[in-house]
């Protein structure tokens, strides 16, 4: 009876060392590492406030005005009193006519002892065209007569004794032909020339064939 009892007490101490065994880790086993913690330290000072900025006030609506601004009447100035007006309901008197054109003075005649007038004619190919100039006084159609008379009067109303500066003139043909014939102080003037263009004449005579 003993022996029994000392095989089960063995085999009770064999089966508490196995289970003892089994509860512990096998040696090829590598255990996990711990997990750490994480430690909240407590902050040396307090937090600072951040600061918020200050909200500006609402601007107050000023109310506006519904009624229209007054604005001063425009003065309208007076009727001018240098212009008399009709009364209501009576016509307005016409104009006045003016006065006639006082006849224009005669040609002077030939016979004078100090007539000075010529007349002259330009004849281009196809026109011919014919006009009277006077001189002192001024007489005649003539566009620029007051120049074409002082060149008379140096000239002794002779277009041939005219000299004018030279200056060139384009080569060009247009022939015309003008005369010029009249009485000058008593004297018969006659002259007749033929230039090729108007530059030429121009050149030669001036003003005085220039209508």
């Amino acid at each position: 009876m003993r022996c029994i009892l000392g095989l089960a007490t063995a085999g009770l101490v064999i089966l508490s060392g196995t289970a003892t065994a089994d509860t512990q880790s096998p040696p090829n086993h590598i255990p996990d590492p711990p997990v750490a913690q994480s430690v909240t330290d407590p902050p040396p000072w307090p937090p600072r406030p951040i600061p918020t900025p200050p909200v500006p006030p609402r601007p107050i609506p000023i109310p506006i005005p519904t009624q229209p601004i007054a604005t001063p009447p425009v003065p309208v100035p007076p009727w001018p009193t240098s212009i008399p007006r009709p009364p209501w309901g009576q016509p307005i008197p016409p104009p006045p006519i003016p006065a006639p054109m006082p006849p224009r003075p005669p040609w002077p005649t030939a016979g004078g002892p100090y007539a000075k007038h010529l007349t002259l004619t330009v004849s281009r190919i196809g026109r011919t065209r014919t006009i009277r100039l006077g001189c002192t006084p001024l007489y005649g159609p003539h566009p620029e007569g007051s120049q074409a008379c002082s060149l008379l009067l140096r000239a002794q109303g002779d277009p041939a004794r005219i000299r004018l500066p030279w200056r060139a003139c384009p080569q060009y043909y247009e022939p015309i032909t003008v005369t010029a014939t009249g009485t000058w102080n008593g004297r018969f003037i006659r002259y007749q020339r033929t230039f090729s263009n108007q530059c030429e004449l121009r050149t030669a005579t001036g003003p005085i064939f220039s209508f």
